[in-house]
């Protein structure tokens, strides 16, 4: 076992400006390492962009490992689902061509949100949204940012709250995948498939072990102690692995966002993550 797994820092879950977080690669690497987080996953939306920066950034250093993992976005039943792929070789075609087949449902969904804002009344140009994105994969975040400099909402979590949410009048469905084809999609390319934040999807839980999903985040910033037992013991039930992470997205972002390293994952996660992956190849 490496030098990393005698220290317990771990979050497997944390986003840099590749897609919707604050910081760049080199700078969410710096504040894990002054947070003492030793082995952190850089799980951008839709996108792997971020990583390979993350990974020869994080290599000048001997106190962290970087877990590269794409958080992929689909739809089930009209609600967002996230299943983050572990793991992943970001120089693989096969891979390339799976975040890009993500990143254009996200560009299409953008297009399609802003027609709906435009019929609501409260209209905003996609060279806005595309201008905050920048090189990011484009996302509601965006689409919020940009409302909030139109003066069309007084915070983004008002955006959210009004327009942008799911069941609001100007959500859109992700067109790309399920979570179902998403699990087998991310297996296919030889990654590991894990349920984001599953606490209240978790009747979905069956199928997608059908499909070969190996785990589900068990730990996680916006939950208590008592919902991470019971999604403990749910993996236990299925046979699944328990990760975890913050959801980290800046140091300026609000609530759990601003949590990286302060989510107790087990440093087992790690190593069961890699015999994971050994599997899948």
């Amino acid at each position: 076992m490496s030098q990393l797994t005698k220290k317990m820092r771990v979050d497997l879950h944390a986003h840099t400006n590749a897609s919707d977080g604050e910081h760049s690669p080199e700078e969410l690497v710096q504040i894990a390492r002054a947070r003492d987080v030793t082995v952190l996953g850089i799980a951008d939306h839709d996108t792997i962009a971020g990583i390979g920066r993350a990974v020869d950034y994080a290599k000048a250093f001997d106190d962290i490992e970087i877990i590269p993992a794409v958080e992929f976005s689909t739809d089930w039943e009209k609600r967002e689902i996230h299943v983050l792929a572990y793991l992943v070789d970001d120089r693989d075609p096969a891979t390339i061509a799976l975040a890009d087949k993500f990143r254009e449902g996200r560009l299409g969904r953008a297009q399609k949100i802003l027609a709906k804002l435009a019929a609501l009344g409260v209209p905003v140009e996609f060279d806005a949204v595309a201008a905050i994105a920048g090189d990011a994969a484009i996302g509601r975040p965006h689409v919020a940012r940009a409302l909030l400099a139109a003066g069309h909402v007084s915070s983004i979590q008002e955006a959210f709250d009004k327009y942008l949410a799911s069941a609001k009048p100007a959500y859109v469905e992700y067109e790309s995948a399920s979570p179902h084809q998403a699990v087998a999609m991310i297996r296919a390319v030889g990654a590991v498939p894990v349920l984001a934040h599953p606490r209240e999807v978790t009747r979905i839980l069956p199928e997608l072990v059908q499909k070969g999903l190996v785990g589900i985040e068990c730990y996680y910033a916006q939950y208590n102690d008592r919902e991470q037992h019971e999604l403990v013991d749910l993996a236990k039930q299925y046979g699944l692995l328990a990760t975890g992470g913050s959801d980290f997205h800046g140091l300026n972002r609000m609530g759990h966002m601003s949590a990286l390293g302060q989510v107790n994952v087990p440093i087992e996660v790690v190593e069961k993550l890699k015999r994971a992956k050994e599997k899948m190849v």
